[in-house]
């Protein structure tokens, strides 16, 4: 299920980090286990299978699927990252390569155009040219968390260390593949960034978790000149997680999650459209990832029993419709392209094994055009 496949990444960084900070000995960096709050939360794969880790569709018909796993009991890690250039109709595989350190391997995409962007998480890679290639950013970090952008401006979230509570400190590229530049004023108290948006240049949203696992809200209007934090309304049972979703500068969506159960990911549904100011509660949900794309209009992919199903509201949270969901099926990556357009890529299950497939809708969810990734 994909909330199941969520947590566990969010809990698992030890098979990439150990990797990634390997090299990074001599600075005595330690590695450590994944926990809620500690750094660059990288993705745990599951042996004998492959995942797909990140979806972006940045414009122009071109979108980006990054795929990695361990092949039948190989402890080597592979990947590739599958690109289209006519909007998910077709699709083109690179060359599979082995090792963590690699592109396929990040848990993160974000796209300053529709050719220059970044595969982040653990690591940070950067490309100019539509993804046929990719370079490593050099960083003064070894561990890359949340990545965001505002035009061609990008925030990036690093790490020095891997032990839980290490805290954050935030940079800024003017470019992609620019120097980073360590942001003059950081959000304070630091801590772990759990999500980061930036809706607009100068505005940006923190979501932060502490070492004792308490969550923070901080935002700026000023490009980080100055920070102001703002209240959470999760109540005392559902602090063991928090997700945020930033539809503009003063919207946001927001779900307090509980203790995971069996079957279930209890969490509530919140939304503010005056920055954090107030919060209106608006629904108890199960295993909900919200993609939101205006005050009222929102996606989201939702785990159940039988794999995840894509959802859809035009109220604001208050009722969601199915508009993608077939037994067998199981949403891996989604990207939200604006109210009525959105990319999903599926494991699916057939006769002739597990496939990956592509799909797209540009009517709400009533058709979906699909398409099976070449790998």
């Amino acid at each position: 299920m994909y909330w199941v496949k969520r947590l566990v990444t969010a809990l698992s960084l030890l098979t990439v980090a150990a990797a990634v900070l390997a090299g990074c000995a001599a600075a005595h960096v330690p590695a450590g286990a994944g926990t809620p709050n500690q750094p660059g939360r990288g993705p745990a794969l599951l042996h004998g299978k492959y995942q797909a880790l990140a979806v972006a569709f940045p414009g122009g018909g071109r979108g980006f699927a990054l795929l990695s796993g361990y092949p039948g009991t190989s402890s080597t890690v592979r990947s590739w990252v599958e690109r289209t250039a006519d909007g998910g109709r077709h699709w083109t595989a690179s060359p599979p390569v082995s090792g963590p350190d690699q592109p396929g391997t990040q848990a993160g995409l974000v796209f300053a155009s529709a050719s220059q962007g970044w595969a982040y998480l653990p690591g940070l890679f950067f490309t100019r040219d539509g993804g046929a290639t990719w370079r490593a950013e050099r960083t003064p970090f070894p561990l890359t968390g949340p990545v965001a952008v505002a035009g061609r401006s990008a925030w990036v979230a690093g790490y020095r260390c891997a032990r839980s509570g290490c805290p954050a400190v935030i940079y800024t590229a003017r470019r992609v593949g620019g120097p980073l530049r360590r942001l003059a004023h950081q959000p304070l108290p630091a801590g772990t960034v759990v999500a980061m948006a930036r809706p607009s240049r100068p505005v940006a949203w923190l979501l932060l978790e502490s070492p004792h696992g308490r969550f923070r809200l901080m935002t700026t209007s000023d490009t980080g000149h100055s920070w102001t934090a703002r209240p959470l309304p999760c109540p005392a049972a559902q602090r063991t997680g928090e997700q945020l979703s930033a539809a503009g500068p003063g919207s946001l969506w927001l779900v307090c999650e509980g203790t995971p159960a069996a079957g279930s990911l209890p969490g509530t549904l919140y939304r503010t459209a005056d920055g954090g100011r107030r919060w209106n509660r608006i629904a108890a949900e199960n295993a909900l990832q919200v993609h939101a794309v205006s005050g009222r209009v929102a996606w989201a992919v939702q785990g159940s029993a039988s794999g995840a199903a894509v959802v859809r509201t035009t109220d604001g949270g208050r009722t969601w419709r199915t508009v993608l969901g077939r037994t067998g099926t199981s949403i891996e990556g989604f990207a939200a392209q604006g109210p009525g357009s959105a990319h999903a890529v599926a494991e699916v299950l057939t006769s002739a094994g597990i496939r990956f497939i592509a799909y797209q809708t540009r009517d709400a969810g009533q058709t979906w055009q699909r398409a099976r990734l070449p790998a």
